[in-house]
């Protein structure tokens, strides 16, 4: 969410009475642990076409601080824990460091069939912030045959598979989504400093090869104080864009549709999340609100909506979703509070193995509802996920019974909450996100794929890491409990020694169970870079340093990052793979870039590449 608000009023909102709930499951192999929600849904505001290539810009000329984020803030549903300590805390030991050489290691991986720059930091790229741009760039990325759509704060863009951007790209986020300028109750202009764009941040995308659609997602908010968006003059909005494209080409038309996100007072949506199976579209959020609000200003919410319609353009559908999602265990106390869950990830489907139902995955990230523990060092370390099912999701559409929503509890190894990471320029002032599922989660052949940083004791200090999961559905995620691990959940670390940080991972499986990860990497001698790796189907883990698809040219905001004006700077949120379909894994990193004027000093960059896979 591009907005400064402080975070640290939110953790004590976990101790607080919650209203009663409907349980939805009593969940195993969790003793003891249940999951509930309430129903709720997103009303459709609106759903019309746009020809975003079509379209000229105009271009911005108001100026923002470039010392300042100017970013998409990611709000800390948990508090801020550890994202901007500059003292690590011990990490949960790992058995499975990979020596930092600093090289490439194509042994186990193979090295790209595609390779080619992304969109990069400037005022232009994001507009919002008038003359200086914004960071971190997050990331969507749908990739077929024959196109590859990229999404970052705040722009669009469509290229072929060789790299070539096409005519009429890229476009403003405002373009791409059709959105007005924003306006106060009587019509007159509001946020006038920021010549009255819409305040869009973000963005997801995906590509659904059974499909032959592009799919892609936008928040928008304009004053919600809950957020650090006030914003005098402007009506309160809290909405979500969930486009498709109405071919195979999504350089032409789209259909998209407007989602109001506030389902509670005074809540607005951040993170957005976008997942898609054969029935529906699947869209989730971080709701933050006001103190005296529900649970003291938060909630997770999630929902559906009929992807017949939306590809054919139509309305006619509701789009049912649940709110307030909590876990209950033997750890969940008077003095701990509740659990509410964040970042519930909804997944994308790449073939009907999941049964007709939505996965959607989060992690048990404070408090533990077994053990009681808030995630912030080893000793204080949590574990688990909650593997969330919807089924049923359209039937209502034509007058038939509500979706479901229930959860399971699945073991995991232990996680905790990363310190953040070094670079040349400055130790701990990079930061590494916390224990949510950044990349969009992956079914495929009946497995769900995920990963999520935590901090990892690699034997010399505490580090930023990589947990990735691939939970069996068929057995209700159980351990893993021998060698073959097609018939079973596993949960396990990826990691570097020394000071070497691998971050903001997301994987994508082929259709044999090979797995690829694409992550970020960095440390005092390694300028912030993107690398991948795969894990084959007979490996326990990923092995190795992985390939470099794109190396560091700098220190990230080297005269800022580490300092007293930006003690942490903000990376990631989210990287993004997507499966062409045809024979090709795609995927998209951030590196650090050259600074030049353009970028204003905020010299992030973005890489994509592809490896063939089936």
């Amino acid at each position: 969410m591009v907005a400064v608000v402080s975070v640290a009023a939110l953790f004590g909102a976990l101790a607080v009475t919650v209203p009663a709930v409907a349980a939805s499951s009593n969940s195993s192999p969790g003793p003891g642990v249940t999951f509930s929600s309430q129903p709720t849904a997103a009303a459709l505001v609106a759903h019309y076409v746009v020809s975003p290539g079509e379209r000229r810009e105009g271009s911005s000329t108001s100026t923002s601080s470039p010392a300042g984020e100017n970013r998409s803030i990611t709000l800390s549903p948990k508090g801020d824990r550890n994202r901007s300590s500059r003292i690590a805390q011990s990490g949960v030991a790992s058995t499975n460091t990979v020596q930092d050489t600093q090289q490439s290691d194509n042994t186990n991986t193979h090295s790209p069939s595609a390779s080619f720059i992304g969109q990069q930091s400037s005022a232009t790229t994001c507009s919002y912030f008038v003359g200086s741009g914004c960071n971190p760039p997050d990331m969507a990325l749908g990739a077929s045959s024959r196109f590859v759509l990229q999404g970052v704060n705040t722009q669009w863009e469509v290229l072929d598979t060789a790299g070539h951007v096409q005519p009429g790209w890229p476009v403003s986020a405002q373009t791409f989504f059709g959105v007005p300028n924003v306006a106060g109750a009587t019509g007159v202009p509001c946020d006038t400093a920021h010549n009255s764009q819409p305040f869009l941040s973000d963005p997801r995308a995906l590509y659904d090869p059974v499909g032959e659609r592009f799919w892609a997602a936008m928040l928008q908010a304009e004053n919600v104080p809950a957020l650090g968006l006030p914003m005098p003059g402007c009506v309160f909005k809290s909405v979500y864009y969930v486009a498709v494209s109405q071919t195979s080409n999504p350089g032409g038309k789209w259909n998209v549709y407007e989602f109001n996100m506030s389902t509670q007072p005074g809540f607005g949506a951040d993170y957005t999340q976008l997942g898609i199976n054969g029935q529906a579209v699947y869209f989730s959020a971080n709701m933050f609100g006001p103190r005296n609000g529900l649970n003291g200003g938060f909630y997770a919410e999630l929902f559906e909506a009929n992807k017949a319609k939306m590809e054919a353009g139509k309305g006619g559908f509701t789009a049912d979703g649940f709110f307030n999602l909590q876990v209950h265990g033997p750890g969940i106390t008077a003095a701990t509070g509740p659990f509410l869950a964040d970042t519930v990830n909804p997944a994308l489907n790449l073939d009907g193995s999941a049964g007709g139902a939505e996965i959607f995955l989060s992690t048990m990230d404070g408090p533990d509802p077994i053990n009681s523990h808030f995630c912030t060092s080893l000793v204080d370390s949590c574990s688990g996920l909650g593997v969330w099912k919807m089924t049923n999701p359209t039937a209502h559409d034509q007058g038939g019974p509500a979706p479901t929503l229930t959860g399971t509890y699945v073991p995991s190894k232990p996680f905790a909450f990363s310190p953040p990471a070094n670079q040349p320029s400055c130790n701990l002032c990079i930061d590494a996100l916390d224990l949510r599922f950044t990349g969009t989660p992956v079914v495929r052949n009946g497995v769900v794929y995920g990963t999520f940083d935590t901090a990892i004791d690699n034997g010399s200090q505490t580090v930023p890491g990589i947990e990735w999961a691939q939970v069996n559905l068929s057995n209700g995620g159980g351990e893993q409990n021998n060698s073959d691990n097609s018939n079973n959940s596993q949960t396990g670390y990826y990691n570097f020694s020394g000071d070497a940080a691998a971050t903001f991972g997301t994987v994508m499986p082929d259709a044999h169970g090979n797995l690829v990860m694409l992550f970020e990497h960095m440390s005092h001698t390694v300028f912030p870079e993107t690398r991948y790796i795969v894990k084959s189907a007979n490996q326990d883990n990923f092995k190795g340093p992985g390939v470099l698809l794109k190396a560091g040219e700098q220190s990230y905001r080297p005269t800022l990052c580490g300092t007293a004006v930006l003690p942490v700077c903000r990376w990631g949120d989210f990287e993004a793979a997507s499966f062409d379909g045809t024979g090709h894994i795609w995927f998209a990193g951030e590196y650090a870039n050259t600074i030049i004027p353009d970028n204003h000093g905020r010299n992030w960059g973005t890489w994509i590449g592809a490896i063939s896979a089936s």
